[in-house]
């Protein structure tokens, strides 16, 4: 109706991203997000959210740092206060290890859009990625108060706590996150039954010594891989959690042919 829109491309090349990883694998959705991106660009290069969602493109699909970090200093250039921007440029800094960088462009999110759930979601793991388990712990709380139903920011919680030995509080919590997710039927899966929290849920499991249950927990997310994609590094982080380390290479390798991140 309107293909002379940059912003409507970019929305598009943004629905696309938005679907990786919690509902296409990056190998399936980021070539048409990167398609919309470009024609957004081409139209107005100077739309910041259009950089932004290219720069996640470059940094989640292909794997080209340099690339991914000019496009995002080009969307912040253009639009300073774009919580799209300084997400994607938190992940950015963590994924190169730049994590004391990661964690401020985190809080300039925090601050720009403190109710945004899912922007605390994603710093969640620049937070746990820095190996600030206690600011980890907290962040997820404060995710839990503004959604006490979401699932990811138990899951992290869970994870952080099991990290730091604390073993009950890793079990009571990371159950917390599970159950919500089990108790979704599978054809209506909301995003609190993603199998995203079921595996991290299930890694936290196995770090606080629950074997059984963490296997339960991951089998769950398994079977929810026979119609749906699921992040399979995660997948490989639990296996390696529970020690079953030929899974896990499995696992990794199919990770790879799906570009997971």
């Amino acid at each position: 109706m309107d293909p002379r829109s940059a912003r409507l491309y970019a929305a598009l090349a943004e629905a696309y991203s938005e679907s990786v990883p919690y509902y296409n694998s990056p190998a399936n959705g980021m070539p048409s997000a990167k398609q919309a991106a470009l024609k957004a660009l081409e139209l107005d290069p100077n739309l910041a959210n259009a950089h932004a969602t290219l720069g996640d493109i470059h940094l989640l699909f292909d794997w080209d740092w340099m690339a991914a970090e000019s496009e995002y200093r080009r969307a912040l250039e253009t639009n300073p206060n774009s919580p799209q921007a300084q997400l994607g440029y938190t992940s950015y800094l963590s994924t190169v290890g730049r994590h004391d960088e990661a964690i401020s462009h985190a809080e300039i999110v925090n601050r720009v859009d403190p109710l945004a759930l899912d922007s605390r979601n994603e710093a969640l793991w620049a937070y746990y990625f820095s190996g600030r388990l206690q600011e980890t712990i907290e962040q997820a709380r404060k995710a839990i108060e503004l959604e006490p139903e979401a699932g990811l920011p138990y899951a992290m919680l869970a994870l952080a706590a099991a990290d730091l030995g604390q073993r009950a509080e890793a079990v009571r919590v990371a159950e917390k996150a599970a159950q919500s997710a089990e108790s979704v039927k599978n054809d209506v899966c909301a995003n609190n039954c993603s199998p995203t929290v079921l595996a991290t849920a299930a890694s936290a499991l196995a770090r606080a010594g629950q074997h059984d249950r963490a296997k339960q927990v991951l089998d769950h997310a398994l079977e929810l891989a026979k119609t749906r994609y699921v992040c399979r590094f995660l997948i490989a982080a639990a296996y390696t959690d529970l020690g079953e380390t030929e899974r896990a290479f499995d696992s990794l390798d199919l990770a790879f042919r799906q570009r997971s991140t």
